[in-house]
C-alpha cells in the first residue's frame, strides 16, 4: 500500500465505487456532485490551503488473490484514515481492476466538516509506518521492494526514477567502499553528490545525477539514504579522523627514529598526542569551510578540476559536492592543529633532524577509503 500526493478534484460522502466489475450496492454520486462537495469543503474556514484534496492509493499484490474483497478494502482504508488522523471529513473509495493486481484509491477533503485543516505533518513517514503495520496486521503479501515492479508499465519521471534506482543499486552491490562506489556510478553515467552544510561540515544526504535529472537517495529507496550507505561503506567523518590519526602517529614515530633520544622530548612537545588535540576520539566541531572557501586557496589548476564537482544552494548555506572535494573539506579542520612546518633535507629551526624529502613523500597523507578502525601501526619506544 502506498500514497501519491497530487490534487484530485473529485470525492463523495464516504461512498465506494468499482470499475470494470459488477456494480456495487453502494450509493455512487456523479463526478460533478463530487467535485462540488470538495469545492465547498475547500472554502470552509477561509484556510486557502495549497492541496485541499488528499489522494491515497492502495496497491495489493497479485499473490493476495481472492483475499482482497470489497469488505477488506473498506476495512483497511477506514483504519488507514483513522491512523493518519483523517476524520470528520468527506471522502470516496474507488476500486480498480485495470492492472495485473487489485488497487484502490481514496480521495478526501483535507478540510474537515468544522472547517479545520487536517494535518499533513510528517505525512510520508507516518504513511509508510502505517502501511507497513496494516500490511502485517492483515497478513498481506510483502513484496521484495522495487525488484518486482514491472518497469514496462512505468511512464515519465517514475520510469526515470526506477532507472536510477536500478543503476545505483547495481553499483552499490559491486562496490566495497565509497571510492569504488563513486567510480562505478561514473562508469554508469551517474554522479554521486553529497549534501554538505557549509557552516558546520554536516553531511545532510546524498543525491545522484546524470547532469539533467537528479534524485536523492531517500527518493530512490531507503537502502540508498546516506545513513544506509554509511553503514555499508563507512562514516566519512570518522574515516577521515582515523586516517589523519594514523598518518600523524606514523610521521611522529619516524621523527623519533631519525633523531637521538635527547631530541624526542622536544619532538613530543611539538607533536602532542593526537587524543590531546582531539579528545574522546571526536572529530573536530569547527574549522569547516565552504567549497568556495577551500577552492579560493587552491591553484587555478585545482580550481578548474573541481569546477564541476560542486553546486551551491541559492542561499549559499549548503552545497552538493563530489567525493574528492568532500574529502578535502573534511580534512580542513585538521590543518591548523596539525601544522607541521619545517623544511626537508635533515634540518630545521626547532633543533632536531626533520624528515628527508623522500621520507616526506613516503608519508605524504593519502586518504584510504578502505581504512580499518583497527590500528595498523604501533609506536616503538
Amino acid at each position: 500500500m502506498g500514497k501519491t500526493s497530487k490534487d484530485v478534484s473529485t470525492t463523495s460522502q464516504g461512498s465506494t465505487t468499482r470499475t470494470s466489475r459488477p456494480k456495487s450496492s453502494c450509493t455512487v454520486l456523479d463526478n460533478k456532485t463530487v467535485a462540488q462537495i470538495f469545492e465547498a469543503y475547500a472554502g470552509k474556514g477561509n484556510n486557502n490551503i495549497r492541496e485541499p484534496v488528499g489522494h491515497y492509493a492502495y496497491s495489493f499484490h497479485e499473490k493476495d488473490g481472492n483475499r482482497v474483497t470489497d469488505e477488506l478494502i473498506r476495512k483497511i482504508v477506514r483504519e488507514h484514515m483513522e491512523l493518519m488522523g483523517i476524520k470528520n471529513t468527506e471522502f470516496i473509495m474507488t476500486r480498480h481492476y485495470d492492472t495485473d493486481h487489485d488497487h484502490a484509491h481514496m480521495m478526501c477533503s483535507m478540510v474537515d466538516r468544522d472547517g479545520h485543516v487536517i494535518s499533513t505533518a510528517y505525512e510520508k513517514e507516518r504513511n509508510a509506518r502505517i502501511c507497513k503495520y496494516l500490511t502485517k496486521k492483515y497478513g498481506l503479501y510483502i513484496s521484495a521492494g522495487k525488484v518486482n515492479v514491472n518497469r514496462d508499465k512505468l511512464r515519465g519521471r517514475e520510469k526515470l526514477k526506477y532507472q536510477f534506482y536500478d543503476k545505483v543499486m547495481r553499483c552499490k552491490a559491486k562496490s566495497a567502499d565509497w571510492e569504488q562506489f563513486d567510480k562505478a556510478l561514473r562508469a554508469d553515467g551517474l554522479k554521486l553528490r553529497f549534501h554538505y552544510n557549509n557552516v558546520n561540515g554536516k553531511l545532510m544526504g546524498v543525491v545522484f545525477t546524470d547532469g539533467k535529472y537528479t534524485f536523492s537517495g531517500r527518493q530512490l529507496d531507503n537502502e540508498l539514504k546516506l545513513s544506509a550507505l554509511t553503514e555499508k561503506f563507512g562514516d566519512l567523518k570518522q574515516m577521515t579522523h582515523d586516517n589523519v590519526r594514523e598518518w600523524y602517529e606514523q610521521r611522529k614515530e619516524l621523527l623519533h627514529q631519525v633523531n637521538d633520544w635527547q631530541d624526542c622530548k622536544a619532538i613530543d612537545n611539538a607533536y602532542p598526542d593526537f587524543d590531546k588535540l582531539f579528545p574522546n576520539g571526536a572529530s573536530p566541531s569547527n574549522g569547516y569551510t565552504s567549497p568556495d572557501g577551500l577552492l579560493s586557496h587552491l591553484s587555478l589548476e585545482y580550481q578548474t578540476d573541481f569546477q564541476e564537482e560542486h553546486e551551491n544552494s541559492k542561499d549559499g548555506k549548503t552545497s552538493f559536492i563530489g567525493l574528492e572535494l568532500l574529502c578535502d573539506l573534511l580534512l580542513m579542520p585538521y590543518a591548523q592543529p596539525l601544522s607541521l612546518g619545517g623544511g626537508g633535507g635533515g634540518g630545521n629551526n626547532r633543533g632536531w633532524r626533520d624528515l628527508d624529502d623522500d621520507d616526506k613523500e613516503k608519508y605524504r597523507f593519502c586518504f584510504n577509503f578502505s581504512h580499518s578502525n583497527k590500528p595498523t601501526f604501533k609506536r616503538k619506544r
